[in-house]
């Protein structure tokens, strides 16, 4: 049994431009949604081992919209949740909210709910850049989602913030965080645009509607963003996060980031499990990305799993690479090497010297992690294919 619990709720009045997440607008079927979801909570408990003394430290609704359920149905849905899995007293709850979805009211409620930890997906606080962004809410409407969340009691607040549109500039981003950080949020994840296939702003941006930022330009916004931060005595902990010191770190995605198994609800979502053997090839599997598919599964008492894989040690690896150089700490040594014939600093050799030599990255705590400076993260794609090559 997992200790970090991820529920997917996959609604959006309307899709963003620019993300590639699984939702859908069919807001009529929320209800029966959550009938469905409930019904997915209650098999997957069955099937898994309870873990005496390992209680559920994370719950995290993401989206989609989370905030476009109903309150008695989220209540629903957690009395469900406490009902077969051993949730701690002290567990972080995290739900995702669009400002352009609730009130006062709702954030009062939430709190009454359990619910201890907001994502306010603010994105930005220009008028222009919401409208290319795609987004549903004004810049009232999200000063108004902080204040009112602040209102309701909530001392744990994190706001998302989009940067490295086209034509932005180290001012404009400067304004950005500065408003922002008259918030005093105890979180900030500051996210590089991408141009993701599939969407519109990837089809616009090939249709030449606009000219898609230059990456130094983007590695001199992703500089700015850490000192202009760090300034305000944020930690960048993660490539794309800031926590106003270490105890409103995410808790959640830390998990994700370590590698931690953890248990997926909702259409598209992914879980990662222990094997029999403990860790060696733990499995990863994700459910259907379609709704009516995933509602009508459960109705035959099915679990709605798309696919799953057993991962390799090769594939663990490359995760390890992957997830570990997102982070400051980096790629914790040892649990590399527990995967590895060959030591990480002996196989990689090579890779860490010019790495080093070039300030893009060092071994750091007395040889424990290998971790990348701040230029090494503006290169960090290019970084982590190197390490594959050598992995795959």
């Amino acid at each position: 049994m997992s200790e970090h619990l991820y529920i997917h709720i996959p609604f959006c009045v309307r899709k963003c431009g620019y993300c590639d997440f699984y939702s859908t607008d069919t807001l009529e079927v929320v209800p029966e949604f959550a009938s469905a979801l409930k019904q997915e909570i209650r098999i997957r408990a069955a099937l898994e081992t309870p873990c005496a003394g390992f209680p559920v430290t994370t719950l995290y609704f993401g989206g989609g919209t989370p905030s476009l359920v109903s309150l008695k149905d989220l209540a629903a849905i957690l009395d469900v949740l406490k009902d077969v899995y051993p949730i701690s007293p002290c567990a972080e709850i995290t739900l995702e909210v669009n400002p352009g979805t609730v009130d006062f009211d709702y954030f009062a409620g939430l709190r009454r709910l359990g619910v201890n930890r907001l994502s306010l997906g603010i994105q930005s606080f220009n008028p222009e850049k919401l409208k290319f962004l795609g987004r549903i809410h004004t810049v009232d409407q999200g000063k108004s989602a902080i204040a009112q969340a602040r209102d309701a009691g909530f001392d744990n607040i994190g706001l998302d913030l989009i940067y490295g549109g086209p034509g932005e500039t180290t001012r404009d981003l400067r304004l950005e965080l500065e408003t922002a950080l008259a918030f005093q949020p105890e979180h900030l994840s500051c996210y590089m645009l991408t141009l993701e296939p599939g969407t519109p702003l990837y089809a616009q941006g090939l249709a030449g509607a606009f000219t898609p930022m230059a990456s130094s330009a983007k590695a001199d916004l992703f500089s700015v963003t850490s000192a202009t931060l760090g300034r305000a005595g944020f930690s960048h902990y993660e490539i794309s996060n800031f926590a106003r010191g270490a105890h409103w770190v995410s808790r959640h995605n830390r998990a994700y980031w370590q590698m931690t198994p953890y248990t997926g609800f909702g259409p598209s979502a992914h879980s990662l499990e222990k094997d029999s053997e403990g860790n060696r090839r733990p499995v990863r599997a994700w459910n259907v990305s379609n709704l009516a598919l995933y509602m009508s599964s459960l109705d035959q008492g099915q679990l709605p799993v798309a696919e799953q894989e057993s991962l390799s040690p090769a594939q663990q690896m490359a995760e390890a690479v992957m997830v570990g150089l997102r982070t400051r700490e980096g790629i914790d040594l040892a649990r590399f090497n527990r995967l590895s014939e060959e030591p990480f600093l002996h196989r990689f050799s090579d890779l860490i010297h010019g790495l080093g030599a070039g300030d893009l990255g060092h071994v750091s705590d007395c040889g424990r992690y290998f971790a990348l400076t701040l230029d090494g993260w503006n290169r960090l794609d290019n970084i982590v294919e190197s390490f594959a090559e050598q992995i795959l």
